[in-house]
Protein backbone atom coordinates (compact mmCIF):
# COMPACT_ATOMS: atom_id res chain seq x y z
CA UNK A 1 0.00 0.00 0.00
CA UNK A 2 2.77 2.29 1.20
CA UNK A 3 4.32 1.66 -2.10
CA UNK A 4 1.47 2.43 -4.20
CA UNK A 5 1.08 5.54 -2.45
CA UNK A 6 4.55 6.93 -2.53
CA UNK A 7 4.33 6.33 -6.69
CA UNK A 8 1.52 8.62 -6.32
CA UNK A 9 2.41 11.67 -8.29
CA UNK A 10 0.47 13.77 -5.48
CA UNK A 11 2.12 12.18 -2.71
CA UNK A 12 5.87 12.78 -4.30
CA UNK A 13 4.22 16.53 -5.17
CA UNK A 14 3.63 16.89 -1.29
CA UNK A 15 7.01 14.70 -0.12
CA UNK A 16 8.91 17.04 -2.36
CA UNK A 17 6.64 20.40 -1.04
CA UNK A 18 7.50 19.68 2.18
CA UNK A 19 11.50 19.44 1.42
CA UNK A 20 11.63 22.50 -0.05
CA UNK A 21 8.67 24.73 2.24
CA UNK A 22 11.66 23.26 4.99
CA UNK A 23 14.35 24.75 2.57
CA UNK A 24 12.28 27.96 1.84
CA UNK A 25 11.88 28.49 5.69
CA UNK A 26 15.56 27.81 6.66
CA UNK A 27 16.99 30.31 3.68
CA UNK A 28 14.11 33.05 5.08
CA UNK A 29 15.31 32.36 9.14
CA UNK A 30 18.92 32.92 7.79
CA UNK A 31 18.37 35.78 5.55
CA UNK A 32 15.79 37.56 7.99
CA UNK A 33 18.64 38.93 10.30
CA UNK A 34 20.09 40.87 7.59
CA UNK A 35 16.69 42.54 5.85
CA UNK A 36 13.16 43.44 5.80
CA UNK A 37 10.98 39.88 5.70
CA UNK A 38 9.62 40.93 2.27
CA UNK A 39 13.23 40.74 1.21
CA UNK A 40 14.28 37.48 2.71
CA UNK A 41 11.22 35.68 1.50
CA UNK A 42 11.82 36.68 -2.11
CA UNK A 43 15.41 35.34 -1.42
CA UNK A 44 13.76 31.51 -0.05
CA UNK A 45 11.45 32.02 -2.94
CA UNK A 46 13.68 32.06 -5.28
CA UNK A 47 16.14 29.47 -3.61
CA UNK A 48 13.77 26.94 -3.14
CA UNK A 49 11.71 27.39 -6.42
CA UNK A 50 15.36 26.24 -8.22
CA UNK A 51 15.58 23.43 -6.09
CA UNK A 52 11.88 22.87 -6.93
CA UNK A 53 12.19 22.47 -10.67
CA UNK A 54 15.11 19.36 -10.57
CA UNK A 55 13.06 17.73 -7.89
CA UNK A 56 9.61 18.26 -9.76
CA UNK A 57 11.61 16.96 -13.14
CA UNK A 58 13.78 14.42 -11.98
CA UNK A 59 11.12 12.80 -9.09
CA UNK A 60 7.83 14.19 -8.72
CA UNK A 61 6.63 14.40 -12.39
CA UNK A 62 9.29 11.96 -13.76
CA UNK A 63 6.40 9.48 -15.29
CA UNK A 64 5.62 12.37 -17.45
CA UNK A 65 8.83 13.12 -19.21
CA UNK A 66 9.30 11.57 -22.97
CA UNK A 67 10.96 9.15 -22.26
CA UNK A 68 13.82 8.43 -25.04
CA UNK A 69 12.93 11.80 -26.94
CA UNK A 70 14.12 14.27 -24.08
CA UNK A 71 16.03 17.26 -25.65
CA UNK A 72 17.67 20.22 -24.21
CA UNK A 73 15.16 22.31 -25.68
CA UNK A 74 12.02 20.17 -23.97
CA UNK A 75 13.90 20.49 -20.74
CA UNK A 76 14.34 24.60 -21.12
CA UNK A 77 10.77 24.30 -22.10
CA UNK A 78 9.60 22.69 -19.06
CA UNK A 79 12.39 24.96 -16.73
CA UNK A 80 10.53 28.21 -18.54
CA UNK A 81 7.36 27.14 -17.79
CA UNK A 82 7.90 25.98 -14.10
CA UNK A 83 9.77 29.29 -14.22
CA UNK A 84 6.31 31.08 -15.23
CA UNK A 85 4.21 28.94 -13.09
CA UNK A 86 6.55 29.66 -9.91
CA UNK A 87 6.32 33.33 -10.88
CA UNK A 88 2.57 33.16 -10.69
CA UNK A 89 2.98 31.13 -7.10
CA UNK A 90 5.53 34.19 -6.33
CA UNK A 91 2.50 36.27 -6.60
CA UNK A 92 0.39 34.34 -4.99
CA UNK A 93 3.01 33.96 -2.13
CA UNK A 94 3.59 37.93 -1.55
CA UNK A 95 0.17 38.85 -1.99
CA UNK A 96 -0.61 36.17 0.92
CA UNK A 97 2.18 37.13 3.01
CA UNK A 98 1.90 40.00 2.66
CA UNK A 99 -1.78 40.06 3.78
CA UNK A 100 -1.22 37.82 6.94
CA UNK A 101 1.77 40.12 8.12
CA UNK A 102 0.17 43.28 7.50
CA UNK A 103 -3.57 43.08 7.55
CA UNK A 104 -3.93 39.85 9.63
CA UNK A 105 -1.00 40.67 11.78
CA UNK A 106 0.87 37.06 12.29
CA UNK A 107 4.48 36.64 12.72
CA UNK A 108 6.91 37.09 10.11
CA UNK A 109 7.17 33.25 10.13
CA UNK A 110 3.73 32.30 10.17
CA UNK A 111 2.75 34.41 7.20
CA UNK A 112 5.42 32.48 5.11
CA UNK A 113 4.16 29.10 5.79
CA UNK A 114 0.36 30.40 5.12
CA UNK A 115 1.48 31.78 2.23
CA UNK A 116 3.34 28.81 1.01
CA UNK A 117 0.48 26.56 1.55
CA UNK A 118 -1.80 28.73 -0.65
CA UNK A 119 1.06 29.35 -3.23
CA UNK A 120 1.88 24.84 -3.15
CA UNK A 121 -2.29 25.13 -4.00
CA UNK A 122 -1.97 26.87 -7.20
CA UNK A 123 1.57 25.34 -8.50
CA UNK A 124 0.28 22.26 -8.21
CA UNK A 125 -2.70 22.66 -10.96
CA UNK A 126 -0.15 24.69 -13.09
CA UNK A 127 1.95 22.11 -12.76
CA UNK A 128 -0.01 19.08 -13.17
CA UNK A 129 -1.90 20.82 -15.57
CA UNK A 130 0.28 22.65 -18.11
CA UNK A 131 4.09 22.34 -17.25
CA UNK A 132 3.99 18.08 -16.65
CA UNK A 133 1.17 17.61 -18.69
CA UNK A 134 0.86 14.64 -20.41
CA UNK A 135 1.23 15.24 -23.87
CA UNK A 136 -0.06 13.18 -26.58
CA UNK A 137 2.36 10.87 -27.91
CA UNK A 138 2.59 10.61 -32.11
CA UNK A 139 3.06 6.86 -32.92
CA UNK A 140 5.80 6.06 -35.17
CA UNK A 141 5.84 3.82 -38.20
CA UNK A 142 6.98 1.05 -36.31
CA UNK A 143 4.09 1.56 -33.81
CA UNK A 144 1.50 1.87 -36.46
CA UNK A 145 2.62 -1.56 -38.03
CA UNK A 146 0.70 -4.90 -37.86
CA UNK A 147 1.93 -7.86 -36.28
CA UNK A 148 4.42 -9.44 -38.35
CA UNK A 149 2.97 -13.16 -38.90
CA UNK A 150 5.13 -15.64 -37.36
CA UNK A 151 6.90 -17.66 -40.30
CA UNK A 152 9.17 -19.93 -38.21
CA UNK A 153 6.16 -22.90 -38.22
CA UNK A 154 4.91 -24.82 -41.06
CA UNK A 155 3.58 -23.64 -43.69
CA UNK A 156 -0.53 -24.80 -43.99
CA UNK A 157 -1.14 -27.19 -47.61
CA UNK A 158 -4.74 -26.58 -47.72
CA UNK A 159 -4.66 -29.45 -50.69
CA UNK A 160 -2.48 -31.93 -49.06
CA UNK A 161 -5.73 -31.97 -46.23
CA UNK A 162 -8.33 -32.63 -48.70
CA UNK A 163 -7.26 -36.66 -49.15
Amino acid sequence: MLHVLWRAATTRFIAAGLAVTALHLAVFQTVLPWSVPEVANVVAFLVATQVNFFLSYYWTWSDRRPVGRQTVGSLARRAALFNGSAAFGFGVNAAGFSTALRVVGLPPLHSAVAATVASAAATFVLSSRLVFARRPTVPTAVDVLDPVPDLAGPIPTPLADRG
